[in-house]
């Protein structure tokens, strides 16, 4: 099986009502982006497209995510960023990164 192909959500965000539907499909793409390095630097516009959401909607789902401590978010740049997934908080999904 190809997991490249499938997002994984854990139960511990599913059943968390601060964060959206749209927030916890964002949250599964990131997590799915960040596997091999242990972050991504995936733009507004790309998560939109795979979202198909507008990239208005994608600030807000980042925000909501971050605020509710499922990611963090470095900025090298003002429009460059690094996204981490905050593994505390996710116990139910493995991380480890390839090598």
């Amino acid at each position: 099986m190809n997991y490249d192909n499938y997002i994984k959500i854990p139960i511990v965000l599913l059943s968390d009502t601060n964060v959206s539907s749209s927030g916890k499909l964002l949250y599964g793409l990131l997590v799915l982006l960040t596997y091999q390095e242990g972050y991504c630097y995936a733009n507004n516009s790309y998560l939109a497209d795979k979202l198909n959401v507008g990239t208005r909607a994608i600030t807000r789902l980042l925000k909501e995510l971050s605020d509710n401590n499922y990611i963090k978010m470095e900025f090298k740049h003002k429009f460059i960023r690094k996204i981490f997934i905050v593994n505390e908080k996710n116990t139910s999904i493995s991380l480890d990164y390839k090598d």
